[in-house]
């Protein structure tokens, strides 16, 4: 046999007993082999952990076993990831190493595996085997801005998507949901969202029960390369239970925003003597306090969930004789810790308690507040001053002013003389109409009548109308003191006439008695 001949069977003989798969230098006693491969997630994202699993076998028919001292991650010559004296491996053994890396930029990877060992007869052996990635760009960013939420209540839910990535993230679609509730604006999209940038989205939750919850937020989108991924975020919140508290509170408009005071309505009253005009404090009511045409109904939210289509309802009196004047509408809706107020116009109520129910949504459920408040209106008063008595041949002049003393205007005032024994209204002045008067405002008046010796006094009827009420109110002037054909009236005694003026003077008023 020739010495060619010699070289070509040991080659022969060399390839068949090396091992088939994955051997790097002679090994003749062992079988060492990377077998399987599997990387987690399978589509890696920059920044994101990888974990490559490497599973070592040294074969069956492998007559030595193999201390397995290092497996390692390359990239382009460099050591990315290794894990160091893993294990042993006897004949037919398997081994799994987790290798774990993270990726700084997205793109291709072509990597390679590389398995260390040595066989019992402390030779060196190795295995490779390649791996080639695929890195996308890291998945988009959430933030979620969310209070405590109030069982029942829908509430508004902040959430911020970011794109963190050099590429731009397309067909973004955000989810919300919660596993105890609704979602009651679950989904929203965003076309596309370009590198570094971010998204605000605006969704709303009914939580159903107060406890421990979270909200659970799912982004679908596509990568720079066409890969459809999704994301999921969990955020836990708590539920609080619903505390419906509002409170009412009704007063009078103050009089800078009302335009001044406004006096009650009274009885008429009647001021003998000179000065024309209204006369006396007709701003207060008779217990010294600010009468009100119109009050202000404050409504407060005390509770912890906002309430919507607020509705105040006064309502003066009570029983029978109760009533609903018109409604108010509040704005709304009131967050907590918030409140409105409106103008409620009372001008044409009757007096006495006055009540405004407040009607509201809160949660799934509506609810009524109620506020009191004693309610005195302020309206037109008439009262005659600067009254002038004059008799001539039985015939009594009668002038002076009609005064409006409050601030309400009354219409269709009418002054005229009445009947009573020995006084009979006479011409040309039976009646005189007055017409309208303003609040603070007067009008001067003259009547006629005949009266005889018997005439005592000289009855004065007083009709006006007020917001819509008809009054007529009755004076009684006396005769004592006037003289009567030019003879002074000595039918009174002494001491009830000085009365009469008596009763004048303390009324801030002087008693002129005027003789033609």
């Amino acid at each position: 046999m020739s010495s060619r001949a010699v070289v070509g069977v040991f080659l022969l003989v060399v390839s068949v007993v090396a091992p088939a798969v994955g051997v790097v230098g002679a090994v003749p006693d062992a079988r060492l082999t990377v077998s399987d491969v599997t990387v987690t997630p399978g589509t890696p994202v920059t920044g994101a952990p990888v974990t490559v699993t490497v599973t070592v076998s040294n074969g069956g028919g492998s007559p030595s076993a193999v201390e397995v001292s290092e497996v390692r991650l390359v990239d382009d010559g460099d050591v990315i990831a290794r894990s160091n004296d893993p294990g042993a491996l006897s004949a037919g053994g398997t081994l799994s190493v987790p290798l774990t890396t993270r990726f700084a930029d997205a793109g291709q990877r072509d990597l390679a595996i590389q398995v260390i060992g040595s066989d019992e007869g402390n030779e060196r052996v190795e295995a490779t085997r390649p791996l080639s990635l695929v890195v996308e760009s890291a998945a988009p960013l959430v933030e979620l801005n969310v209070t405590e939420l109030v069982a029942g209540t829908e509430t508004d839910v902040g959430v911020t998507v970011s794109n963190p990535t050099t590429d731009t993230l397309r067909n973004v679609v955000v989810s919300l949901s919660t596993p105890n509730g609704e979602a009651v604006v679950a989904r929203r999209t965003v076309a596309s969202l370009d590198a570094g940038a971010g998204e605000g989205l605006n969704f709303s939750v009914r939580a159903a029960r107060a406890g421990d919850s979270s909200l659970r937020v799912d982004v679908d989108y596509t990568t720079a390369s066409g890969t459809r991924a999704t994301e999921t975020y969990e955020h836990p919140v708590a539920v609080d239970p619903l505390e419906d508290d509002v409170g009412v509170r009704v007063t009078t408009v103050p009089p800078e925003e009302d335009g001044g005071q406004q006096p009650a309505a009274g009885q008429l009253g009647v001021l003998l003597g000179g000065g024309a005009g209204a006369g006396g404090d007709t701003t207060r009511d008779q217990d010294g306090e600010e009468a009100a045409a119109r009050v202000s109904v404050t409504v407060t939210n005390f509770g912890n969930a906002p309430i919507s289509r607020i509705v105040a309802t006064p309502r003066v009196g009570s029983g029978d004789g109760e009533t609903a004047l018109a409604r108010v509408g509040v704005p709304g809706p009131l967050a907590p810790g918030e409140e409105a107020t409106v103008t409620v116009p009372l001008e044409r109520a009757p007096g006495g308690d006055l009540r405004v129910d407040v009607s509201y949504d809160v949660g799934a459920d509506s609810s009524t507040a109620t506020g009191q408040f004693d309610f005195r209106p302020r309206t037109g008063e008439v009262r005659l001053t600067g009254v002038d008595l004059v008799l001539e041949d039985g015939v009594l002049s009668v002038s002076g002013n009609a005064g409006n003393v409050g601030r309400g205007s009354v219409t269709g005032l009418v002054v005229a003389v009445g009947e009573a024994p020995g006084v009979t209204p006479a011409y040309p002045q039976r009646d005189y109409f007055v017409g309208t008067i303003e609040g603070s405002e007067f009008a001067p008046f003259e009547l006629t009548a005949r009266v005889d010796a018997n005439a005592t006094s000289v009855p004065v009827v007083v009709t006006y109308t007020v917001d819509g009420d008809t009054r007529e109110e009755r004076v009684e002037l006396p005769l004592s003191g006037v003289e009567r054909d030019g003879q002074p009236d000595r039918s009174a005694p002494l001491s009830l006439w000085l009365g009469v003026v008596g009763v004048a003077v303390a009324a801030a008023a002087v008693v002129v008695v005027r003789t033609r």
